[in-house]
């Protein structure tokens, strides 16, 4: 009999991230771009999802964008160029997430209708549906990655996380205020983890920025 996967072993958004479809993602962009609008945006703005009161779709061709629930304002991960935001749901579905773009940005944006229109007229549905799968992979595991584990494990899973981000960004990027927004944790208790994984040389921060983490050979997800 196969092995059969543990269904509260999570994969983790770094291993996640390594099976993006780039080639479905490039094929869409390339569809896309001639009916779209190129814009560049600075570090710190946020992105709109709608133009004149349309439903889009934005397109990030250049730079990192943070997406964050609007609900509580927490930080669900970090879009990486290339990729298409505002495809991914319904049209009759409202927007749930803020858009914030964490280094200057090039994008191209086009009206979520034309980008639908395009996917059906150009018989793309496999490059849709491939990357429709990996977004519904990128939001399981969101939801479900820190279920069952103690605040210490939470914290190492955030901390992979952040050292397998672009390294302008990593080192601009506040490691405590990284996991807060990402976890709702408290500062206190962040800040006490942090300062134990940094005696055991688990971690090492300067200046608030993580420089390097080890993996712990006894930490443990709870059954």
């Amino acid at each position: 009999m196969g092995n059969i996967m543990n269904p509260k072993v999570v994969m983790p958004l770094h291993t996640l991230t390594r099976f993006k479809p780039f080639a479905q993602i490039d094929s869409l962009i390339h569809h896309f771009l001639p009916h779209a609008e190129i814009e560049h945006f600075s570090a710190n703005r946020l992105l709109h999802l709608d133009r004149k009161g349309e439903r889009a779709c934005l397109i990030l061709l250049e730079g990192l964008v943070d997406i964050s629930r609007i609900d509580d304002g927490i930080l669900k991960g970090t879009l990486k160029a290339p990729f298409v935001a505002g495809i991914s749901h319904p049209d009759y579905m409202g927007n749930a997430f803020h858009l914030m773009s964490a280094t200057a940005v090039k994008v191209a944006i086009l009206p979520y209708k034309s980008a639908m229109t395009i996917i059906r007229e150009q018989k793309l549905w496999e490059d849709y549906s491939n990357y429709l799968l990996y977004i519904m992979g990128l939001h399981s595991t969101l939801s479900n990655h820190s279920i069952g584990l103690r605040s210490r494990d939470i914290i190492r899973d955030c901390l992979f996380d952040l050292m397998n981000e672009n390294e302008q960004y990593r080192l601009k990027t506040n490691a405590c205020k990284y996991i807060i927004e990402k976890t709702a944790l408290s500062r206190s208790g962040v800040m006490g983890i942090l300062a134990d994984m940094k005696k055991e040389n688990i971690i090492g921060i300067q200046r608030g920025v993580l420089i390097f983490i080890n993996d712990e050979q006894n930490s443990h997800r709870n059954d």
